[in-house]
């Protein structure tokens, strides 16, 4: 008989500790959800040459970038060639795709790609920006032959970037691509936090 009490003992336990842990995981988080940030992301390509009297007008926003590029590479004008606005929340991603028609000239394709975008604290505990994934890619005209025989094909150049880290609000070079003319093409990207 004290075996038959010890069993109907632990199963009456099993029972209210199944029923107490049923309870448990039932019962709902009262708080509402709340909205993930959003960022803006504003990519420019701005091009450097030692072209004279090419149009240098920049963003002011853009002031501290093109410091550091001065002080680095010795070209004499800089000008942007694009800027490109998207949005995203915490962890999404972006996907581009462009054709930019050129004056008197062949049009020139981008595409462009941000995936992963994540929201951290640097080791100073100030926001941080971590990007999992990045590609830049253009398909640009390159004319060969002579004259009336020459032929047009289009050619990838590109860059593709994983896992780096830029500051919040802050516009940060993240690469630089060669272009026809000996100037050199750098990819400035800000990401600033968006009120949702």
């Amino acid at each position: 008989m004290n075996k038959s009490k010890m069993f109907f003992s632990i199963v009456t336990l099993f029972i209210i500790c199944l029923a107490s842990a049923a309870n448990t995981f039932a019962q709902t988080d009262n708080k509402p959800p709340q909205a993930e940030p959003v960022y803006e992301i504003v990519l420019h390509t701005v091009v450097a040459s030692n072209n004279a009297g090419g149009k240098t007008d920049l963003p002011q926003t853009l002031s501290g970038a093109i410091k550091k590029l001065k002080n680095n590479f010795s070209f004499t004008n800089y000008r942007v060639m694009s800027t490109y606005l998207e949005r995203v929340a915490n962890t999404g991603s972006v996907e581009f795709k462009s054709f930019a028609p050129l004056p008197n000239a062949l049009p020139i394709f981008s595409e462009w790609s941000l995936g992963g975008l994540r929201n951290l604290q640097n080791s100073r505990g100030q926001t941080s920006i971590q990007v999992q994934s990045f590609r830049f890619g253009q398909r640009v005209p390159i004319r060969t032959g002579v004259n009336d025989s020459s032929v047009v094909n289009y050619e990838n150049i590109g860059l593709t970037l994983s896992r780096f880290g830029l500051p919040l609000g802050e516009p940060t070079v993240i690469g630089s691509l060669s272009t026809a003319n000996e100037d050199l093409m750098f990819l400035v990207l800000t990401v600033n936090l968006m009120e949702n």
